[in-house]
């Protein structure tokens, strides 16, 4: 429980801008535009997601990660994604840059898990 004479940081945030993963919106909305996204974009969301999940992954590296991930779940958006083939750039633009920063932190597990992931949900043979 918390104590109201002793809030922690979290409390010093707006509720509106701390970000949280929905992990079930997030994996829906995955699965939903997974076609549209791509094999190889697909797979770089699911490296993030589980190198985000990864005990091991520094906490400044979640950080970011989180706010990638954050980003192509929420409906805010600079170009929306229904939009047709464009709506996706700005996700695709954030989530391949964040992921080309957190390839130190990505093991052969995760990128594996990450294939397979990928794999199952476009319906390819692993």
């Amino acid at each position: 429980m918390e104590n109201p004479n002793n809030p922690s940081s979290e409390d010093y945030i707006p509720k509106f801008r701390r970000k949280k993963l929905d992990e079930p919106g997030f994996l829906r909305k995955l699965a939903r535009f997974a076609g549209r996204l791509g094999a190889p974009v697909v797979r770089q969301l699911y490296g993030l997601y589980f190198l985000w999940k990864s005990p091991h992954t520094p906490k400044r590296a979640k950080m970011i990660i989180l706010g990638a991930l954050v980003y192509f779940f929420s409906p805010i958006d600079s170009i929306p994604d229904l939009l047709g083939p464009l709506g996706f750039s700005d996700d695709i633009a954030v989530i391949t840059l964040v992921y080309a920063q957190m390839k130190a932190y990505m093991t052969d597990t995760i990128r594996e898990q990450a294939r397979v992931a990928a794999d199952k949900l476009l319906g390819k043979n692993s």
